[in-house]
């Protein structure tokens, strides 16, 4: 025989089980529009499908076989059949009162009383509601603090300015004869290792020119004249990468150094994932709408949302600036970046791409499908594994901090004479410098 606890949990899994069925079963034959129902509706709607089903339309056999009144049960009968048998009329009406202006309110000396202490201190209703209680032995429900305090116009309207100002601009995109394809939070992560060209990733670089740290120094120019701008666009599936190379920074340019970029893809784009800087947004958006181009944007101050492209711009640092690849001229330099994306796409051996060059795991994805996401699905568990390892070590780590921060609050506080011993001990373990 089970335990009884496991016998408990056996028979309430039935139970469940059998409710959900009969749920699905009822559902299939009395809700086949799908309507959404409560949980108060969908349990009327299993009566229903006993009393029709199993007891043959028998009111009194279905009342006794589920444990209710025939009464009540003829009753929700009557209304859903007299309604075309809508499921939506099995809804409970609500309990509401009609009349609410007979209520006993509370007395004009209390409602002073709030008036009074809200002006004095500017709290709100449940810390009003205990200095009232506190100090006045005045006990009011603090929804009845907020409600007078709405009433006498002592609550902001900031929140409800900025609905409002939501719901106008909804209408106004509703209104609209050209739909933008922008979704302003960051892309799901089921397509980044999807197919090539289902999630581009695109940022922007600064690339210094020859002397400018001098013009910084004599600051003669502007900030914008120290810099080019590299635009980098890489598949987040493939990790093959166009580089675009401008003088400016603002969307027109930027719409065309990316025109030119995605000429040299092997696929279409999809989506394409960006941060939330001027540069993408009014002309280089509305080409992407043209283009039927899903536009995702990651969160303010967030890389971690745009993660292969921002790896790959370290990547360009490291292997590619650092190696004195800085030009003296525009167009110098744009041809440098041409000679460094063949070499990133046709060259260098990628970690997550089983050591394959992005070029050479985009043709095994055409030939191979399933071995090319048994790579991705390997570097994918690999990362998971880093993770909780870097995750275990922090912790740890922050382990040894804390405790060694005690044992310096303790020798301060006791005013011990080696206190110094202690002090080299929080720099020992990197909590402070």
């Amino acid at each position: 025989m089970l335990p009884k606890n496991n016998k408990s949990d056996f028979l309430y899994r039935v139970i469940t089980n059998s409710i959900q069925f009969m749920q699905t079963k009822a559902n299939n034959l009395l809700n086949p529009c799908r309507h959404y129902l409560s949980k108060e509706a969908k349990k009327r709607l299993r009566w229903l499908y006993v009393l029709y089903e199993e007891c043959h339309n028998n009111v009194t056999q279905a009342a006794n076989k589920i444990g209710i009144s025939r009464e009540w049960l003829s009753k929700i009968k009557s209304k859903f059949e007299d309604n075309n048998k809508d499921p939506r009329t099995l809804e409970p009406e609500s309990r509401a009162p009609h009349r609410t202006s007979i209520r006993n309110r509370i007395s004009r000396e209390t409602e002073n009383k709030i008036i009074e202490v809200r002006n004095k201190y500017p709290w709100g209703e449940k810390k009003i509601a205990k200095i009232l209680s506190r100090d006045y032995g005045l006990n009011v429900h603090h929804s009845t603090i907020n409600r007078y305090l709405h009433k006498h116009g002592k609550i902001s309207i900031k929140i409800s300015e900025r609905n409002k100002k939501a719901w106008q601009a909804k209408i106004q995109r509703k209104e609209q004869k050209e739909v933008l394809s922008r979704i302003k939070y960051r892309p799901p992560n089921r397509i980044k290792d999807y197919v090539p060209g289902a999630l581009i990733e695109k940022d922007m670089k600064l690339v210094p020119k020859i002397g400018s740290f001098q013009g910084m120094l004599e600051k003669k120019y502007r900030m914008k004249n120290f810099f080019y701008y590299q635009h980098t666009m890489i598949d987040s599936f493939t990790r093959i990468r166009a580089i675009e190379l401008t003088k400016q920074s603002n969307s027109y340019e930027t719409t065309k150094a990316y025109q030119k970029a995605k000429n040299r893809l092997p696929f279409e784009i999809a989506c394409i994932n960006t941060d939330n800087g001027s540069e993408n947004e009014k002309d280089f958006s509305q080409y992407l709408s043209k283009n039927d181009t899903v536009h995702f944007y990651s969160r303010a101050s967030t890389p971690t949302d745009n993660p292969r492209v921002e790896r790959s711009h370290l990547t360009d640092e490291k292997e590619h600036y650092e190696q004195k690849s800085i030009c003296k001229t525009f167009e110098e330099q744009k041809q440098e970046l041409k000679n460094w994306e063949y070499t990133y796409n046709y060259i260098r051996p990628h970690q997550a791409l089983g050591y394959l060059t992005p070029m050479e795991f985009y043709k095994l994805w055409k030939n191979n499908k399933e071995k090319a996401y048994q790579i991705t699905e390997k570097y994918m568990k690999y990362l998971g594994q880093q993770r909780k390892r870097l995750a275990k070590a922090r912790k740890i780590k922050r382990k040894e901090q804390i405790e060694k921060l005690m044992q310096f609050i303790d020798a301060k506080l006791n005013q011990k004479i080696d206190i110094e011993t202690y002090k080299l001990e929080l720099i020992k373990c990197e909590l402070c410098s």
